[in-house]
């Protein structure tokens, strides 16, 4: 399944409230949103998972099924 997941920042020295960190598109399951690690490393920094957030899609015309997650992180 198509899947998008866009990582945020809460909480950092580095990056203001809000700042999207980075996104990614990959082919996914549908179990992908629950094999998202509570520590993500980016550029050298390690940032914490506060919350997740699915949205899941479905285009019956088309047959095309998609997802896309918001990960919130915190610098830690």
């Amino acid at each position: 399944m198509k899947t998008t997941v866009k990582y945020v920042v809460l909480k950092s020295r580095e990056y203001q409230l809000g700042t999207p960190l980075f996104e990614e598109s990959i082919e996914a399951d549908a179990n992908y949103f629950d094999q998202i690690p509570n520590i993500i490393h980016y550029q050298n920094h390690d940032f914490k998972v506060k919350s997740k957030e699915l949205t899941r899609k479905q285009i019956f015309d088309d047959f095309e099924e998609f997802q896309t997650i918001l990960v919130k992180v915190i610098a830690i």
